[in-house]
């Protein structure tokens, strides 16, 4: 039973994923019509970052009441964490490749998403850690 909580919870988690990259992806696109790469991932990572938050919490791990305090610390340090990961690909495949910076945002995007899920699982959304 625990396993197939897990497997629909991962489900959840790759959907919310999907939808937050095509989110990032497409604001990417749209902010390069008039700022530069780097400056269109800056712009594009908060929204994206909002809706990754509230999607996870209200849909993949079922969490309805209001946001706590420490949920919403220990989410920001995970994104500090990931933003770097972020960072560091996209960086590297708009320097290394000829590949687009919006689907080097993609691309930099599912990098974290493994990392993201373990922490948001086992502390941030964890059942026991939302009563905190």
């Amino acid at each position: 039973m625990i396993q197939l909580q897990l497997f629909w919870k991962l489900v959840r988690f790759a959907i919310v994923g999907l939808i937050v990259m095509l989110c990032f992806m497409g604001l990417n696109w749209l902010f390069r019509l008039r700022f530069g790469s780097q400056t269109s991932f800056l712009l594009a990572y908060p929204p994206a970052v909002c809706l990754h938050f509230i999607l996870n919490k209200i849909w993949t791990f079922g969490d309805h009441r209001s946001a706590k305090p420490r949920q919403v610390s220990e989410y920001l340090v995970m994104v500090g964490v990931t933003f770097a990961v972020q960072w560091l690909v996209f960086t590297s495949v708009v320097t290394w490749t000829t590949i687009p910076s919006w689907i080097a945002a993609g691309i930099a995007n599912a990098a974290q998403m493994a990392i993201t899920f373990m922490v948001m699982n086992r502390r941030i959304f964890a059942p026991s850690a939302a009563k905190a």
